[in-house]
């Protein structure tokens, strides 16, 4: 196999420019330039390491005995001499040596010409090649899907590539979804030990039915936790707590409260909201979601989530809901921020959990902004703090936020589309209008 560094040797002739420069000392569009310069490098030696990877786990090979690379060198397989040599973790390593495997790249071409490229990198390459591989199994890919994926993994972040390819092999392989949630399910478990100091330590694995209502239940008692905080400047000094001792502080409540109280209820009130379609009630390998939790959920599982919840039927913007009040009131409400969240499913920005956000005017209400579903955009604190105190700017496209991001940052101001639908990946080839900016 071909070895070359010309694209390498690129990189770090841009990069060469700023020997010497004070970065910290850099206008905005010149750091920008050194950033994006940094990542070509970082990205482009990544591919060198991946070939490398991959050379050494061809001479690693089992047929080769006690006379393969990495045996020779005091390692078990590939993967440990990558590792040591590089400095990183063996799953990392992995990643590296499948990266740069001659076979996926002949199989997967279009992938393996973005990670040469540096338009992706060798986690983006693990995901997709894996997804592929899954989706084969079951039926021939639909024409034209792996480059729509390198298309969708050069614009999103990793974990939302994870998720746009778990929403896609979720609905192109629902009996594997049903099987998967069936494991968790046989598989649940809590343990419960002492470290050498003397503490204990709590270590679960649970399934989506059994983690939808703890997971709801401590982030409504931690963000009610921070909102008192906010409101109330003596207790901010007072309460020093961090994130994780909040939620012991909330466990142990609701132990303390389930031992001697037959009152309904302990803490902050929040309930768990799953989404499902009307049509799909009957079908056990349909699939919905749950706000609590990230990634889709079957039928089967969250009827069993409601096997003991008090159900109540909404109708979306019937007549006996309003979800528009214009100027006759501020903040909207319970039912307008279902109806959000069903739209966006989280923050529009980052995509935290409903939970975690509040409902933001997309027009300032000091400026004459309504309350209206087509004006709000939920968002979790930290994004919307972002957006009043920076450059970027919000826009309601069709009744959905996109973001824009600053000159600085990109000179071209292309606008980056909120809310979960930027992790859809269209299978069937029909190009969307949401990927058309």
């Amino acid at each position: 196999m071909t070895f070359s560094t010309a694209r390498l040797t690129t990189a770090l002739a841009a990069l060469r420019h700023f020997d010497g420069v004070d970065v910290d000392a850099l206008p905005e569009r010149e750091f920008a330039l050194f950033q994006e310069c940094v990542a070509s490098v970082y990205r482009h030696a990544g591919v060198a390491a991946a070939d490398a990877a991959a050379a050494t786990h061809r001479r690693s090979a089992r047929d080769r005995g006690a006379n393969g690379w990495a045996r020779r060198h005091g390692h078990a397989n590939a993967r440990g001499k990558v590792a040591e040599d590089l400095g990183i973790g063996e799953g990392e390593a992995q990643k590296l040596i499948d990266a740069g495997d001659a076979e996926k790249k002949e199989k997967y071409p279009l992938i393996a010409a973005a990670y040469a490229e540096g338009r992706i990198g060798a986690g983006a390459v693990a995901v997709l090649t894996e997804t592929l591989d899954a989706l084969a199994e079951v039926a021939a890919l639909p024409e034209g899907l792996e480059g729509r994926f390198v298309a969708k993994a050069a614009r999103l972040s990793l974990r939302d590539l994870r998720r746009a390819c778990e929403q896609l092999r979720a609905r192109l392989d629902r009996e594997a979804l049903a099987a998967k949630e069936r494991r968790h399910r046989e598989q649940r478990s809590l343990a419960i030990s002492r470290d050498a100091d003397g503490m204990t330590r709590l270590s679960a694995r649970l399934d989506a039915a059994s983690a939808a209502p703890i997971v709801a239940w401590l982030d409504a008692q931690l963000k009610d936790g921070f909102q008192r905080r906010k409101d109330d400047p003596v207790l901010a000094q007072a309460d020093l707590r961090t994130a994780p001792q909040m939620r012991v502080d909330a466990l142990v409540m609701l132990a303390q409260h389930a031992l001697g109280c037959d009152a309904p209820g302990s803490g902050v009130r929040t309930e768990v909201i799953v989404r499902v379609d009307m049509r799909d009630l009957e079908d056990d390998l349909a699939q919905g979601s749950c706000d609590s939790l990230p990634g889709p959920i079957s039928m089967g599982t969250l009827r069993l989530m409601a096997v003991d919840a008090r159900i109540l039927p909404v109708v979306m913007g019937g007549d006996s809901v309003p979800l528009d009040w214009g100027r006759a009131r501020r903040l909207y409400t319970a039912d307008q921020r279902k109806a959000l969240m069903e739209r966006d499913g989280g923050c529009a920005w980052c995509l935290a959990p409903p939970t975690w956000c509040i409902v933001h005017h997309s027009r300032y209400w000091r400026d004459g902004g309504r309350t209206d579903l087509a004006d709000g955009v939920p968002l979790c604190t930290g994004c919307h703090v972002r957006l009043h105190t920076t450059e970027w700017e919000l826009e309601m496209r069709d009744g959905r936020p996109w973001f824009i991001p600053p000159a600085s940052i990109d000179p071209d101001r292309t606008p980056i589309q909120g809310g979960i639908a930027r992790l859809d990946i269209d299978a069937s080839g029909n190009r969307d209008q949401r990927d058309a900016a």
